[in-house]
Order: structure tokens, then sequence, then C-alpha cells
């Protein structure tokens, strides 16, 4: 199942006058993506003899989430939540590649260590080379003030390569995601430019209840509770509306009439993407997409920039729907443009 080319295509469709056709995508997308995930795990685990043997490249890093080894579990919503923060502020590190949160669980999950995701100096070794990731960060974190410890594993090596401490007051708990990032960094021996100080100097939230809210909507979200993780991002957002991640996870949790988490290994890109294009034209959208969008509209007076240059035949669409769509030179913005900007999934960036 190329499900590579059915998100390619559908990240490339954005409509700025209905913004429900862009919450229809992006919805579907995070749904995909997981989907992929889930069958790119299965894989792993099944060819995994064949898969360790291909060199990891040195730049890429995947972050488990931290194990809270405080006596009343109270920072049980820091061990996913704090991992997504990592993971957005080393995507602003241009020298290094990042696994998305949405493929680290679905490993985790074929590991069996799905409902935990707890990872060690052990386990993190064979997670990093079925993930392709040379370097696997992974921690604990305790009470007191907020402590986290944090190692850096090589997955080719089987060893640890450095790790590090860091301790805040609880009421400066947004400033470990940034130093957490400083350190393993500097472990791996990147020297940051001063934009990339600057990008992860700046806090993901500074309100505690909105970080709770989020790390339990990871919690929902992995279990496949779309209408609980859409309601606890909304109400981490609400909490604090300048927390992006939790905006991004609200406008792209899948909805409660989505197919269900379970059904996903069972269901094609090509399904999916027919979804999609279902309910993209329920909400106003084009009813369908063409093979060749660019030979359709030529001459018609419509603009349609920079293709993907995909057969989007082999992915389950039929046709085109120009309604909606404004001639070149009239007053109107064309509906569609091929532009890549794809959203940001569910509370996570859509990295490596």
């Amino acid at each position: 199942e190329d499900f590579e080319r059915t998100i390619q295509v559908w990240r490339g469709y954005r409509n700025k006058t209905n913004p429900q056709v862009e919450e229809e995508i992006d919805r579907h997308l995070t749904l995909i993506q997981i989907a992929q995930s889930r069958k790119f795990a299965a894989k792993a685990i099944a060819e995994e003899k064949q898969v360790t043997t291909v060199k990891p490249d040195s730049n890429t890093v995947a972050v488990c989430y931290y194990q809270d080894l405080s006596p009343d579990k109270s920072l049980r919503a820091f061990q996913k939540g704090l991992a997504a923060m990592v993971i957005s502020d080393l995507t602003k590190i241009k020298s290094i590649r990042v696994v998305e949160r949405i493929r680290l669980q679905a490993v985790l999950e074929e590991m069996r260590l799905g409902q935990t995701g707890l990872v060690d100096s052990r386990s993190a070794p064979r997670l990093g080379r079925l993930l392709g990731a040379k370097n696997i960060v992974f921690g604990s974190l305790t009470l007191g003030s907020i402590k986290a410890v944090t190692a850096l594993a090589l997955s080719d090596k089987g060893a640890v390569m450095g790790s590090s401490s860091v301790s805040v007051d609880k009421e400066k708990f947004f400033e470990l995601p940034m130093a957490i990032v400083r350190e393993t960094a500097n472990i791996m021996g990147v020297v940051l430019t001063d934009e990339e100080k600057k990008a992860i100097g700046v806090p993901h939230t500074k309100v505690y209840k909105a970080l709770v809210y989020f790390g339990q909507a990871l919690d929902a979200l992995d279990s496949g509770k779309w209408k609980e993780a859409n309601e606890l991002f909304s109400m981490a957002y609400k909490e604090d509306p300048g927390f992006a991640l939790a905006k991004e996870g609200a406008d792209t949790c899948p909805g409660i009439d989505y197919p269900s988490l379970n059904s996903l290994s069972n269901i094609s890109g090509s399904k999916l993407s027919a979804r999609v294009e279902s309910s993209v034209s329920a909400a106003g959208g084009p009813k369908a997409v063409v093979t060749s969008l660019p030979d359709v509209l030529s001459g018609s007076g419509y603009i349609v920039p920079d293709t993907v240059g995909v057969d989007l035949g082999a992915i389950g669409s039929s046709g085109v729907n120009l309604e909606g769509m404004a001639p070149s030179g009239g007053t109107e913005e064309p509906v569609y443009e091929q532009t890549y900007t794809p959203p940001m999934g569910a509370g996570y960036p859509q990295v490596y």
C-alpha cells in the first residue's frame, strides 16, 4: 500500500475559502499516518533481521517517553507531552532528522511496549534499529522539583553515548524541553546556530494544566479514543490559547465517526483516500481528483501551481469537480492550490 503517495497528494490540496474542507483533509491525514505507521511497524518487526542490517543515518533521532518515577505517578502526563515538545523543538535544528511520534508509538506497540511506552538502555538500541534511528533519547522524571534524567543511546553500538540531568521548579516546567534539546544536541556534537537557539528557547506553554490535558490527549489518541482525545486537546488549548501543539491536535484529531484504531490494520491506502475524497466533497470541496490535474485544466483559465506528479488513479481517485474554482484573471482566488504545507498532525510535527 502506497500510503506515502496518498499523504503527499492530500497534503497538496488546500482550500483557503472553506475551513471545513481543510479540517476534513487534516483529520483524515492523521488517520492515514496512523495506518501507515502501524503497517510500517508490523513490517519492521516481521523483517527485523533485514532491517537491522541497514545502517541508520547518524543525524536521525527518536525521542521516547519519559518514565514517571514519582510516587503518586503525578507526572504521567509529562511522559508523552514532554516527548512531543522535545520532538517539536528538535525539528527546529536543521542538521537533525526526527522520527515522528506516531511512528514511534506504532513500533512500541509492535514491541509490546505500547501500554507503558517505557524504553531503557536495554531496549533502546533495538527500538532505534527498527525505526532507522541511530540516536535514541530516553529518560525518567522525578518529583521534588521536576527532574528529568536524559540518556542518548546509539542503536548501532548498543551503548549509551551520554546523559544529562535537568531540574526545574514545578512552575518552570516549560524550561525542560529546551534544556533537554540543548543537551541532546551537545551530546550529538551538534553546534546550534543563533537562530536555532532562539527557536528552541520559545516555551510551548507555561500553563501546567494545559500540559496535563495535552499529555492525556496523546494517551487517548494512541488508544483510538478519538472523541476523548479531541476534547482533551481542546481543553488544553482553552487553558492556553497560545499552545500551538494543542491547537494542532484539536484541529487534526480524527472525528468520532472515523474508522476505529483496530480497523486501520485492514484498511488500504486507496480506501482511506476514497474516504477523504467523500468527506471533502460533503464539506464542499472537489468531488474527486484527476490523474493529471494540470492536463485537465490547461487552457481552461484555471490556476493550479506545482502539482505533485503522482498518479492519483492508483489511490482511488477518479474525476474532478471545478465548481468553486476561479479562472485566472478573475476576482476570486482559485480554491485548490498545490502548495506543500503539511498540517502538524495531532499534537506532533510531521517529520521523518
